[in-house]
């Protein structure tokens, strides 16, 4: 029986469906914008929800309802979504000063300060970041400071203000407050020290998987004191250095990854691959090799991934690619779902399941730009190294600062990441990154640091 004509007609069916929603969700979101502009934001709240229920990962309509809860007070999932929009848009501005503002009206002016930094550091000439950034300076006491940032905004009017608050207060207690303020900055913390690390077992909400998990250390269990009882489990750290060449990983047959060796590494591929090649020994099976390109919002620009014999390539097929060590360090992991960013030339393969955006952190100062690859989705990775890779905890409040040479890549939730002399009077000394938020961190550790 043919039933080609009642398949177009369902098929125009289908397509006036999708049309109307499109024109529902258009309304809903046109008619939140106007309430939010009129200042209804309970009304604004309320259509912004019906419309991401038909387009959840609309960014105009997630930007404007996290504005309607910080008008409506609601700072908490206000946060929450702004957070998740810089996961998916880390190089926007704006939304980095609005994520300021929510901090700066819940009283966390330390973290509203990192925010409009980072802001400034992606665009040096935003005059709202630099105006908030003088907001959040003052309200931390630091009036210098928010002076030569409201003066920037061309915000005469709190600039006069800061000059009088400076000329209330005694020239000695302002030196006092700074010479305090410069005892309380905390060292770095080692990346080697274990006591600096962190509860291992600490979950932030996101992880990173071994491709193959090591074997499990026997752990004797400990008993209560006095002898008896029913044992007391103990938590066991994730020692990352199980993950390294000092074990080799299994190669599943049939499947894409990795397997390490003591001398070499095995790439291979069931599909699609990226991979650099440098330390190449030989190859196997039918592959097609292209050099990929950098991505940026989404879209390949002109630049190739990687310069010379570490450009990145894409290979097609079927095979295996024999890499020589050379005294590298190769770690393989898996991405389980969650975002992460890594150092451009610390990552050395991934798979096609994975989804890349190449993107940089601006030093200020000039002269030294950290180019990062931003990774998400599932699948697996390769990591290259001098040393052996080590986690370090980042906690909310409490900035980590990692020299560049140790710094290999991090994940978690909205974490923001600035280029800061390692000492603030000596900057030929170099650079480290500061990561301000709740996540993880991955350094390279040498051996004999």
């Amino acid at each position: 029986m043919d039933r080609g004509p009642q398949r177009s007609k369902e098929a125009g069916r289908f397509d006036e469906d999708d049309t109307a929603a499109d024109q529902e969700f258009d309304r809903a979101l046109s008619a939140g914008a106007e309430a939010l502009q009129r200042g209804d934001a309970q009304t604004a709240r309320q259509l912004l929800e019906e419309s991401l229920r038909r387009k959840p990962g609309h960014q105009r309509a997630r930007n404007l309802l996290g504005l309607s809860l910080f008008k409506l007070g609601d700072l908490a999932k206000a946060e929450s979504i702004y957070r998740s929009l810089l996961e998916d848009h880390p190089a926007d501005p704006t939304l980095r000063v609005n994520l300021g503002l929510v901090f700066l009206k819940s009283g966390s002016a330390s973290d509203a300060v990192r925010c409009f930094e980072t802001a400034l550091d992606l665009s040096p000439d935003h005059k709202k970041a630099q105006n908030y950034l003088g907001i959040a300076l003052s309200q931390k006491g630091e009036l210098v400071r928010a002076r030569e940032w409201f003066v920037k905004a061309g915000n005469a009017a709190m600039a006069q203000k800061m000059e009088r608050d400076l000329a209330v207060s005694p020239l000695r207690d302002v030196a006092k407050n700074a010479e305090g303020a410069l005892a309380a900055t905390r060292p770095f913390k080692s990346a080697l020290d274990p006591s600096e690390a962190g509860p291992a077992n600490n979950e932030t909400g996101t992880r990173w998987v071994a491709t193959t998990a090591p074997e499990p250390a026997v752990v004797e269990p400990k008993r209560p004191a006095g002898g008896g009882g029913v044992p007391v489990p103990v938590d066991e750290p994730s020692v990352l250095a199980n993950y390294t060449a000092e074990r080799r990983l299994s190669m599943p047959a049939g499947e894409s990854g990795f397997a390490i060796g003591p001398t070499e590494v095995v790439v291979q591929v069931r599909g699609e691959m990226l991979t650099r090649l440098d330390g190449l020994v030989a190859s196997w099976g039918q592959l097609g090799l292209k050099p990929e390109l950098k991505r940026f919002r989404g879209k390949a620009t002109d630049k190739f991934f990687g310069e010379g014999g570490r450009r990145m390539l894409r290979a097609s097929g079927a095979g295996r690619f024999i890499i020589s060590r050379e005294g590298r360090t190769f770690t393989a992991l898996e991405l389980g779902d969650e975002p992460a960013y890594f150092r451009e030339e610390a990552l050395f393969a991934f798979e096609d399941s994975v989804v890349f955006e190449n993107g940089r952190v601006p030093s200020r100062a000039g002269g030294y730009d950290l180019h990062l690859v931003h990774l998400r989705g599932r699948g697996k990775l390769l990591l290259v190294t001098a040393g052996t890779l080590k986690s370090v905890e980042l906690g909310k409040g409490e900035p980590l600062r990692i020299p560049m040479d140790q710094l290999v890549g991090w994940h978690g939730p909205g974490i923001q990441p600035r280029i800061v002399p390692i000492v603030e009077e000596a900057p030929e000394m170099g650079v480290a990154l500061e990561l301000s938020g709740e996540g993880r961190a991955l350094v390279d550790a040498p051996d004999g640091r």
